[in-house]
């Protein structure tokens, strides 16, 4: 009882430091003149855990997520950006390999002219072009070189491996050239190279499409393995969208060992996967349909082809009704079939939001349950459920809410699994 007591005074003085600084902070950036923009959120949440020296220990992490932005891109030229988190364990046991753990995910100062189409980049960053999507510290730069041409380069550290080895050697680089062939059809081509300690550790080229006739819509892409020397992916889907429907057909191709396969990048947790000769196709369709303005209904088929293992299909039935006022129900019910039967199941689930208005106590609650009945046993258990509750409540004009949900589930892996969380989100913008 007594940790309690301590862990829930941990969690407002946390909160409430942090709503002094990010109150403090914005009014002497306006003073200044500046634009700003700040979320922060304080996340306290337990659960129970077996470790190293107890059964059934209380686990109570503390989490602080912080973002910052500086200027509004496509107003201000020069704009900076920041993202990161923190944890401490308040328990203080031995759960968590360091009991106090952080990250940067990103921090970087940008430069955007829209009127030539250029944005560069500099610091940690998140990069996406075309095979590329990395986190790495460094330079970006994206400009249309004509009307028709645009090309993106990048090159500097990746953050993936700046745990293995030492730093030294360490590069990333590449880039994406893009093709505008129409008002509404792209074409872009793109490559990627990442080196841990001078050696190659992943290469890879691919090509990527959009494509747009009136409502009719496909896109998609592939990519090329240069270091086992075999495609990795080939992921297409087409769409129509029509006034009250949505139809969509999807092909995905997977071949692990080029999918996963790296020379020198011991970074990658999915490695192993690389030794199995297994392949996976994808593929399916998906039909959704408003039925009213608000009601919702669909139907999903997929089936996964795998080269060593099984045939699985799944199927889901999708209903959904939702009102003006942020409240809805929905509902989803699936089966899934394999060869072997170790995928045979019955999925159901039922969600629900409301938002209330009037009460003092809170302004939203949502509630969402899973039910899954096995075909076959796994560890003696041919079901499992899964039950989550939130609640939340906005204060101090609607800059601060706060966040309670709790969390249980019961099936092959946890008997009886309770988890809770408390958070506390601000967000401020003088724009």
């Amino acid at each position: 009882m007594y940790l309690f007591y301590r862990s829930a005074l941990y969690c407002v003085l946390a909160g409430t430091v942090s709503i002094l600084v990010l109150v403090a902070l914005p009014r002497s950036v306006s003073a200044a003149g500046g634009n700003i923009s700040i979320r922060s959120e304080t996340m306290i949440r337990f659960l129970e855990r077996d470790t190293r020296s107890e059964t059934d220990a209380l686990i109570i992490p503390a989490y602080e997520y912080l973002q910052i932005d500086l200027g509004e891109p496509g107003v201000n030229p020069l704009t900076f950006h920041a993202n990161g988190w923190g944890r401490i364990d308040l328990t203080d046991n031995d759960f968590f390999e360091d009991q106090t753990d952080g990250e940067l995910l990103y921090g970087y100062l940008q430069y955007q002219s829209a009127e030539k189409g250029v944005i560069a980049r500099l610091g940690r960053q998140a990069v996406f072009a075309g095979v590329a999507n990395e986190s790495l510290t460094g330079l970006y730069l994206k400009a249309w070189l004509t009307p028709i041409i645009g090309l993106s380069v990048y090159a500097g550290q990746p953050d993936s491996l700046n745990k293995t080895d030492g730093r030294d050697g360490d590069m990333i680089y590449g880039g994406r050239l893009g093709l505008r062939l129409a008002e509404k059809h792209n074409l872009g081509f793109s490559y990627k190279m990442i080196k841990n300690d001078s050696s190659d550790a992943e290469e890879m080229a691919g090509i990527d499409i959009g494509l747009s006739f009136n409502n009719f819509f496909i896109t998609g892409a592939s990519s090329y393995n240069l270091v086992t020397d075999g495609f990795a992916e080939n992921s297409y889907e087409a769409f129509y969208v029509g006034t009250k429907a949505r139809y969509t057909l999807f092909y995905q191709y997977f071949i692990f060992e080029d999918y996963f396969g790296t020379e020198a990048n011991n970074a990658n947790p999915f490695r192993i996967l690389a030794q199995s000769s297994e392949k996976l196709s994808s593929y399916g369709l998906e039909i959704s349909r408003n039925a009213t303005e608000t009601i919702e209904a669909g139907f999903k088929l997929a089936r996964n082809d795998y080269d060593l293992e099984e045939v699985s299909y799944y199927g889901a039935l999708v209903a959904a009704w939702h009102s003006n006022d942020l409240s809805g129900i929905g509902g989803e019910l699936g089966l899934s079939n394999g060869e072997n039967g170790r995928n045979d199941m019955l999925l159901a689930r039922i969600y629900g939001y409301k938002e209330i208005k009037g009460s003092r106590l809170l302004d939203q609650l949502s509630c969402d349950l899973l039910y899954a009945l096995y075909d076959e046993p796994i560890f003696g258990e041919d079901t499992s459920i899964f039950l989550s509750v939130a609640a939340s409540r906005k204060i101090l004009n609607d800059n601060l809410r706060i966040k309670v949900s709790a969390d249980y589930e019961s099936g092959p892996y946890f008997d009886s699994d309770i988890r809770g969380l408390v958070s506390l989100i601000y967000q401020y913008s003088n724009q």
